[in-house]
C-alpha cells in the first residue's frame, strides 16, 4: 500500500504543479488525507519545495501538517473518542503521552512535533483525548512543525533546482547541490536530537515508553 501511496503522491504533485492556486488547495487536502490515514507525507513535503520553492513550500507543508493535525484532533475528541480510547488502551506510548499531556500540554505538543520519535498522527489523536484547548494545540503544532517543514521544503527546493537545470550543469553546480542537501540533513538531525533530549527531560515517561515498545523482545518474553 505504501508503494501505491508514494506513486499516487508523485502523480498528484505533477498535477498540483500545473494547477495554479487550485493546486495549493489540493496539496492541503492530500496532506490532510495522509495524516488521517497515518501515511507518510514526505513525498508531498519534498514535492512542495521542488514545485513552489523554499518559502512557499515551507508555508504549504506547515499549513498541511496543521490541517492534518486538526482533522485527527477533532475526529478523536468529538467523533471517535470511545473507539480511539479502546484502540490505544494497551499502548504504553499512548498512555504515557496522555499522562504527560495533562501537564503543560502545549510544550509537549511543540517537542513531539519537532522530534520524529512519535508519529504525528498518533500525537494528534492523543491530544484529542487530553484536556488541552484546540487553540493551544493548533498554535503549538504550527510552531513545532515549522523547523521540519522548512527542512523538507529546502531539500525539495534544492532537488527541484537541480532537476530544472538538467544534467548539462557544471561540476561546481552539482557539488553545491550536494553540499546543500548534506547540510540540510545535518541541521535536521541536530534539531531533532535537541528536541528529543528536551522531550526526555520534560516528559521522561514518554521517552521510556517509546524505548520499551521499540526494544527487541527478550528470549523469555518470546517464549511467554
Amino acid at each position: 500500500m505504501l508503494d501505491v501511496w508514494t506513486t499516487w503522491m508523485d502523480q498528484g504533485m505533477l498535477w498540483i504543479e500545473q494547477s495554479g492556486w487550485v493546486g495549493w488547495i489540493w496539496f492541503i487536502v492530500l496532506y490532510t488525507l495522509s495524516c488521517v490515514l497515518f501515511l507518510p507525507g514526505s513525498v508531498l513535503s519534498f514535492g512542495a519545495g521542488a514545485v513552489y520553492g523554499f518559502w512557499a513550500g515551507t508555508f504549504l507543508v506547515s499549513l498541511g501538517s496543521v490541517a492534518g493535525a486538526l482533522a485527527n484532533f477533532v475526529s478523536t475528541r468529538y467523533l471517535l473518542r470511545g473507539w480511539m480510547a479502546r484502540k490505544f488502551a494497551n499502548s504504553r506510548k499512548f498512555q504515557a503521552l496522555d499522562h504527560a499531556a495533562s501537564m503543560d500540554g502545549w510544550k509537549l505538543v511543540i517537542l513531539t512535533r519537532i522530534s520524529p520519535i512519535l508519529p504525528h498522527s498518533l500525537v494528534s489523536c492523543a491530544f484529542g483525548l487530553s484536556r488541552i484547548s484546540l487553540l493551544r494545540f493548533l498554535l503549538a503544532s504550527w510552531i513545532g512543525f515549522l523547523p521540519i517543514s522548512a527542512a523538507y521544503a529546502y531539500g525539495g527546493a534544492v532537488i527541484g533546482r537541480a532537476a530544472k537545470g538538467g544534467l548539462h550543469q557544471g561540476p561546481w553546480a552539482w557539488i553545491a547541490y550536494t553540499l546543500e542537501l548534506v547540510i540540510t540533513v545535518l541541521v535536521t538531525i541536530w534539531i531533532t536530537r535537541i528536541a528529543h533530549n528536551a522531550l526526555r527531560n520534560y516528559a521522561p515517561e514518554v521517552a521510556e515508553a517509546i524505548a520499551e515498545e521499540e526494544a527487541p523482545a527478550s528470549p523469555d518474553q518470546i517464549k511467554a
